[in-house]
C-alpha cells in the first residue's frame, strides 16, 4: 500500500469518527475533535495530489473536493452540525472512499 493510500484511510477513519460525534449530538466533542480533524483532511488531500502526480491515470476531482469543503465550511460558519456532519458523510467520505478504491 502507498504512503498517500495510508493517509488518506486514516484521515477517512477520523472524520467518521467526527460524523458519529455530530450524529449523536455530542457536538462540543465532535467540534474540539473536528478542529483537529482539519489538518488531517488537508494532509490528505495533499497526499491524493502527489499521487495524482505519480499517477497520471488516477482521476481526482478537484472541483468536487473544493466545492464540498467550502459547502462544509458554510455549514460550519451557519451553526448546521447535521448539515455538516450530512456533507462529510455523503459528500467528502463517499468521494474519498471511492478514490481510496482506486488507488493502488
Amino acid at each position: 500500500m502507498s504512503k498517500q493510500k495510508e493517509i488518506v484511510e486514516k484521515s477517512v477513519k477520523e472524520v467518521e469518527d467526527v460524523v458519529e460525534l455530530f450524529y449523536q449530538q455530542k457536538l462540543q466533542e465532535a467540534l474540539a475533535k473536528f478542529e483537529v480533524v482539519i489538518g488531517g483532511m488537508m494532509t490528505a488531500i495533499d497526499a491524493l495530489f502527489t499521487f495524482r502526480a505519480e499517477h497520471e491515470e488516477f482521476n481526482l476531482d478537484e472541483v468536487k473536493i473544493t466545492s464540498t469543503l467550502k459547502d462544509a465550511m458554510g455549514a460550519l460558519q451557519d451553526g448546521d452540525m447535521v448539515l455538516l456532519a450530512d456533507i462529510l458523510q455523503y459528500d467528502y467520505l463517499e468521494y474519498m472512499h471511492e478514490l481510496l478504491d482506486n488507488m493502488e
